[in-house]
This record gives structure tokens, sequence and C-alpha cells, in this order.
């Protein structure tokens, strides 16, 4: 009898437990897509402050000196970022090492790429002079924003998701206000990259500042960055291929159709990348749960189910109302586009589902072949599009990006089951 209602309090224990994970995982889920949105929203306000106190041409500037730190920012990186969260969930660094390299590599990464970007200016721009109150701004933005970058990706690792989601409302929104601060007072875009790259400044410092107290124990490591090289670049590059997967098909969009039909292709993208904020959320809170996982390849698959059960209803639901929505919202104008996102839709939900296997495969490695993947979905998607959008326009670039992604769903699938069973 006692052995019974043993077995059967263990039972209750182990159900509990998978209760209160399972409800911890979708707050986290819950909280990252909220934060999502309201980064959204952020953006979407920066975009109308600076467009109504800077005028057209103000805006354009403002835009085109934040753009350039951006990319410097994002193609700077090297995937150092991936290296911190994939080493210090498996156990493999320390986070006070990890934090003190974040710094180093930052401002040492971060002040060559602003030297190469004024290098550039001064060798192959006119009036370098009236451009310097823009270039200084933008060039303290580099390592702040690369510090950013590799330090939140900290927090990622060490499962504190809710305070990398906290760091990144905080970032955004003072931005925000200090962008809104300075239009207000001086309509200046030189005024606004100044405050701007306070701002960031601020949030950088206490995101150093929450990085000492969780670890103080130890400082850089040059070793810990040669070992995490070659897994950084091979994220970079998976990274940098599944962007230009991503856009490319608006580059050639642009060949081949007038600016009404790229104008509707633009809103059906942007629906899409609206839709795929839910798989994203969920693949952000996955990895280091994946990470620390005794069985990641089963975690993934439960994981897929769920995406996969959510997209469906979501892109029916985006069937059944989407052409009400789009004409309420955008104007009659925008009437094509809805035809154009019918025929994304399958390709958000292969990209959702995408999101969760890449999270597995990065977590045992990120083997060499997924670059290759990467690689042969765009070439696969450059050979489509030149044979279908001429014929389809823009309903054509849809059909050759949900292709594409199907493509690459399924060769990663393929990928992951054979890593497992090599295992």
């Amino acid at each position: 009898m006692f052995y019974h209602i043993g077995w059967l309090v263990l039972g209750t224990s182990n159900v509990t437990k998978l209760k209160i994970e399972l409800s911890k995982l979708i707050q986290s889920i819950f909280w990252t897509i909220l934060v999502r949105v309201l980064l959204i929203i952020a953006g979407f306000l920066s975009s109308i402050v600076t467009a109504r106190f800077l005028g057209p041409e103000g805006r354009g500037v403002f835009f085109y000196w934040t753009t350039l730190a951006a990319l410097a920012i994002q193609f700077g990186n090297l995937g150092l970022h991936s290296s911190n969260t994939y080493y210090l969930a498996k156990g493999r660094a320390k986070l006070s090492s990890l934090a003190a390299n974040s710094l180093w590599v930052s401002f040492i990464a971060g002040g060559l790429l602003a030297g190469l970007l004024a290098g550039g200016f001064w060798l192959f721009s006119d009036g370098l002079q009236d451009k310097i109150p823009f270039l200084l701004p933008v060039l303290s933005l580099i390592p702040f924003g690369l510090y950013f970058l590799l330090g939140s990706n900290i927090l990622i690792g060490d499962g504190r998701i809710g305070e990398y989601n906290g760091f990144e409302i905080l970032n955004r929104y003072l931005s925000l206000g200090a962008i809104f601060f300075a239009a207000w007072f001086w309509r200046s875009p030189e005024v606004l990259l100044i405050v701007t790259a306070c701002g960031s400044a601020v949030v950088c410092l206490l995101l150093f500042i929450r990085l000492r107290t969780l670890d103080k124990s130890s400082g850089p490591s040059l070793s810990l960055i040669r070992e995490g090289f070659g897994y950084s670049i091979r994220a970079y590059l998976a990274a940098a291929l599944g962007f230009v997967v991503l856009r490319l098909n608006t580059v050639l969009l642009g060949q081949y159709v007038d600016a009404n039909t790229l104008g509707n292709w633009s809103i059906a993208a942007q629906v899409i990348d609206i839709i795929v904020v839910l798989p994203g959320a969920i693949a952000l809170v996955l990895l280091p749960k994946i990470m620390r996982s005794d069985e990641p390849y089963r975690l993934m698959k439960s994981q897929v189910r769920l995406v996969a059960c959510i997209m469906l209803p979501l892109c029916l639901a985006v069937v059944g109302v989407g052409e009400q929505v789009i004409s309420l919202v955008y104007g009659k104008g925008f009437s094509k586009t809805y035809e154009m996102l019918l025929w994304g839709l399958p390709g958000a939900v292969c990209l959702g589902l995408i999101s969760i296997i890449s999270q597995y495969l990065a977590a045992v490695g990120i083997p060499v072949k997924l670059i290759w993947i990467w690689f042969a979905g765009a070439i696969f998607e450059v050979v489509a599009a030149i044979c279908v959008i001429p014929m389809l326009g823009g309903e054509g670039a849809m059909i050759v990006l949900s292709t594409t992604y199907l493509f690459v769903l399924i060769m990663l699938w393929s990928l992951a089951w054979k890593h497992q069973s090599n295992m």
C-alpha cells in the first residue's frame, strides 16, 4: 500500500513540477511577444516624431546616419553575441569573463569599425567638414550598440529572458523619449543623433552595472574569444544568409515591377514580419532551455508542434479577415496586398518552424551544413525569382519566398534528424 502511495505522490509531484515549468514558459513567451509588440510601436512612434518635427529632409538625414550605425553593428558583430549565449548556457564559460570580453571587444572592434567608416568618408566623400557634426555621434553609437548586443545576449544565455526584455524596452523607449525631447526643442538631426548616442551610453552603463552585480569573479579571457570564434563565425554566416533570403526578393522585385506593385508587396511583407513575431518569441525563450536540456531534440519537436498548432489557426484568421483589415488600415490603393499576402502565408508558417529548428541546431554547435543549406536556399530563391517574378509580379515573389522557406525547412529538419540519429 505504502509502495503505491509513494509512486502516486512522486507522480503528482512530477506533474506539478511540469505544470509549473510549462506555466513559466508560457509567461516568458507572452511577455516576450508583448515586448516585441511594444518595440514595433516604439519604432512606429519614432518615425512619426522625426517626420513631424524634422520634415522630409531632416528625417532623411537622421535615418541615413542611424542606418549607417545599425549596419556597422549588424555586420560587424561577427556572431560574438551568439557565442556568448551558447557558452554561458552550456556552462562552458563564466558570466563575468563573457561580460568583460564583451566590453573590450565592443570598444576595440567598435573603434575599428568607426575608424573604417570615418576613413571611408574621408577618402570617398566630398565636404567631410560638413558631415562631422553627424559623423561624430554616429561613431560613438557603434561601440555602444555593439556592447548592448553582446551584453544583452549574456542575459539570454543565463536564462534571464525577463531582464533581457526589460533592457530591450528600456533601450528603445529611452531612445524614443530622448528623440522626442530633442526634436521638440531643437528640431535638428545633429542634436537628435547626439541625444540618441547619450541615451545609448546610459543604457549600456546600466547593463554593465547589472552584469557586474551578477558575477565579478573573473576578468577578460582571450582564450575564450579564440575558442568561441568558430561558433561565432558559423552563427554569423547562417544569420547573414538567412537575412539575404528574407530580403532578397525585395531587391529582385524592384527590377521587374512598378512602384505601385512594390508598395503593395512592402505591406504584405510587413504583415508577415508581424506574424512571425510569435514563433520568434518562442525561439528566443526556448534557446537556453534547449542548450541546457538532456533531450534537446525531443524538446525541439514538442515546440515545433506547438508553433504549428498556433501558426495554422493564426494564418487562417488572416485569410478570413485580412482583406477587410488591410483595406481599412491602408486604404483601397493597397487592394493587391491581400492577394500577395495569401501566397506568403505558407512561407510564414515555414519560417516559424525554421526558427525553432534553428535553435536546436544552434544548441548542438551550428553544423557547417546549416550554412550550406541557407546558401543553397539563397541560390534557389534567385533562380526561381528570375523565372517567376517577370510572369507573376508580386504574387510570384511571394510564391518564390514561400517555396524557398519550404525548401529550407525540409533541409533543416533532415539535418536535425540526422544529427540526432548520429548522437
